[in-house]
């Protein structure tokens, strides 16, 4: 039942609190099969505030456009089954969602929230943010997602390649690539960017950099494709047990690898013969080559896994494809203390010879003194007379 009071309609109710009171019951808008190929004007026109159902576009608008948004809400603002609600939003794509403050959805299938973000690319989202590609994904403010299938997400980044991610005030400009922190810049396809100040101007290349660099000209970047670059001013740490009691270091500075070697994490200690290694050394065949994945310019020199495990297996040492530096540094060890024990010793007995030398010296002088003066006339007697 429905009455008039005051100029209020109220259905379900004789005392209506507004223009249009209904009480208990469900509202239907309905319109018969899909919307017209030509459709009419919507009721209302330009600026306003209003809740409306367009029928001849299936479109839902609620909320204000002032007199800066007075045409979002005209026909040819409005997208076929799209939704629009809040201040100054449009929806102009087909099946678009726009919510907030100053959005837009033009993008069919587009959805935007937040505050003066633009959703433009078909199936993009925006949030505070601007989505330009297809399938485009801006989250943050001043985020822009411009690459097709792009991810841009946190304030000021900024994902311009194909399928490209960024995560921070960063940059993506490269297909396929990622960049996560602050002022980086992925460059190139299929690359990664990281941490501060990282750049990547060659294809697959992965570049980390930490907090020291304060401005973007002392970035560190890559020199090659498919090259892995890092910075840490305070050196480099990779542990490969659980009680960090195996891995190797580099420090601040440093130009080589160190290897954990703390006495405190290690245990069954065993003594060598150093002579047999020694021996097993001089026969170790040592030969410079190149590895098969580098030009035949660019040579090495060293033993073989191969070798290498077959003379010290025994000792369980290694493996037949791998050498460890800190094995063959240890044998390099032991053998020079075998052959500085043999330099001892040949030092004692070169001393011994020597003094023996020096004494057969002495003598031989001696004995050569002794001739000498037996031949000389001087020390010769006088005939006796009788």
């Amino acid at each position: 039942m429905a009455s008039l009071v005051n100029g209020q309609v109220g259905i379900g109710t004789n005392t209506p609190l507004a223009r249009l009171h209904v009480v208990d019951s469900s509202v239907l808008f309905s319109a018969p099969n899909d919307v017209p190929a030509t459709p009419t004007a919507p009721p209302v026109n330009g600026a306003g505030r209003r809740m409306m159902w367009y029928a001849d576009k299936a479109a839902f608008r609620a909320g204000y456009v002032g007199s800066f948004g007075s045409t979002y809400w005209d026909m040819a603002n409005v997208g076929k089954y799209s939704f629009a609600a809040g201040y100054n939003t449009r929806a102009s794509g087909e099946n678009s969602f726009a919510m907030g403050n100053g959005n837009t959805a033009s993008g069919n299938s587009s959805v935007v929230l937040g505050m003066n973000a633009t959703a433009s690319g078909e199936r993009s989202f925006a949030m505070n943010g601007i989505a330009t590609g297809t399938g485009a994904t801006a989250l943050g403010s001043n985020s822009q997602a411009g690459g097709e299938e792009s991810v841009a997400l946190g304030a000021s980044s900024i994902a311009l390649g194909l399928y490209s991610t960024v995560i921070g005030p960063s940059i993506a400009v490269g297909d396929f690539a990622t960049a996560i922190g602050l002022q980086n810049r992925a460059g190139g396809r299929y690359s990664l960017a990281m941490g501060k100040n990282a750049r990547t101007i060659h294809q697959g290349a992965c570049v980390i950099g930490d907090a020291s660099a304060q401005f973007t000209s002392d970035s560190v970047y890559s020199t090659a494709s498919n090259q892995m670059t890092m910075r840490f001013v305070n050196g480099f740490r990779f542990f490969t047990s659980m009680n960090l009691s195996g891995g190797v270091e580099v420090y601040a500075g440093g130009g080589s690898w160190s290897s954990l070697s703390d006495k405190r994490k290690k245990e069954n200690f065993k003594e060598l013969n150093k002579e047999e290694v020694l021996t097993k050394v001089a026969a170790l065949p040592v030969t410079t080559w190149n590895y098969k994945s580098q030009p035949a310019d660019q040579r090495h020199i060293g033993p073989m896994a191969q070798d290498f495990y077959a003379a010290f297996q025994l000792d369980g040492v290694g493996n037949d494809t791998t050498i460890n530096t800190v094995d063959i540094d240890g044998v390099n060890m032991v053998a020079i203390q075998a052959l500085e024990k043999r330099t001892t010793l040949l030092q004692q007995e070169n001393e011994q010879l020597k003094k023996q030398l020096e004494m057969m010296n002495q003598r031989f002088e001696a004995l050569e003194k002794m001739i000498s003066n037996q031949g000389n006339p001087k020390n010769k007697k006088a005939p006796v007379t009788k």
